[in-house]
């Protein structure tokens, strides 16, 4: 019989957090001010690539070694233009950047759902923990956000220096939150590069939060909001979460 979920894992931005308006949305317009037309479903693609660039790809780690960390923005919105079908010029480039740093001021506020679903998991005694890609600490955007109390353990990727999709990252997790057994946890997020892989990779189970439809035909659990996570996770959480 497979192992009850005792602790339910979560991604951060993109999962608990999101920005408004949304990051790619925000870039859609900019290109279109630009003149640069890219239909829904390229820019759907486009979406995709963005997720897969940030998770460590080889494109990203190629362009940290080769340009440096401060060159890579550039080499981003570069390589976007590219996928989105339009290869820019350098002025291009340097006229997107300019539209994302002087326009693009996103509002930080939850995600659709999230007090209720970590309430419904908190109160039935299920332990919940954070695990982000992020470089440093984001133990006050909880506080700001207001789900801090949620929370028994948090670990940034740069803390110890390593990033997802690295098993070890998980790892890392695991042993934070009281050396949990693998089969004891599920890991929520919102990038299958990043999230799905890189959970199932360290030996733990994963739903993906697909909100914008970009994975539609991975392998994988998959739900478009995150109160869903609950039905779907109702098999392997405590007896007790099915009785409240």
């Amino acid at each position: 019989m497979a192992s009850t979920y005792r602790v339910v894992l979560f991604d951060l931005d993109g999962t608990l957090r999101e920005s408004e308006p949304h990051f790619m949305d925000a870039l859609h317009t900019f290109l279109l001010d630009m003149g640069i037309h890219v239909d829904g479903f390229q820019w759907r693609l486009t979406e995709r690539w963005v997720h897969q660039y940030w998770a460590q790809s080889p494109e990203l780690v190629s362009d940290i070694e080769t340009y440096g960390s401060d060159q890579v923005w550039s080499r981003f919105i570069a390589r976007l233009m590219t996928q989105a079908g339009h290869p820019p010029q350098p002025d291009e480039v340097e006229r997107f950047g300019a539209l994302v740093r002087e326009h693009y001021q996103p509002r930080s506020r939850l995600v659709h759902g999230t007090i209720e679903t970590l309430s419904t998991l908190q109160e039935c005694g299920v332990r919940l923990g954070v695990l982000s890609n992020r470089s440093y600490s984001f133990d006050e955007v909880l506080e700001e956000l207001g789900i801090d109390s949620f929370f028994d353990f948090t670990l940034a990727a740069g803390e110890v220096g390593v990033w997802k999709p690295s098993p070890e990252i998980f790892h890392h997790a695991l042993q934070r939150g009281g050396d949990i057994a693998a089969d004891e946890v599920v890991y929520i997020g919102d990038n299958y590069f990043a999230d799905i892989v890189g959970a199932t990779a360290a030996g733990i189970d994963a739903v993906l939060i697909d909100e914008r439809r970009v994975f539609t035909d991975v392998n994988c659990v998959r739900v478009e909001a995150l109160p869903e996570i609950l039905p779907v996770l109702d098999g392997r959480l405590p007896r007790m979460i099915r009785e409240c």
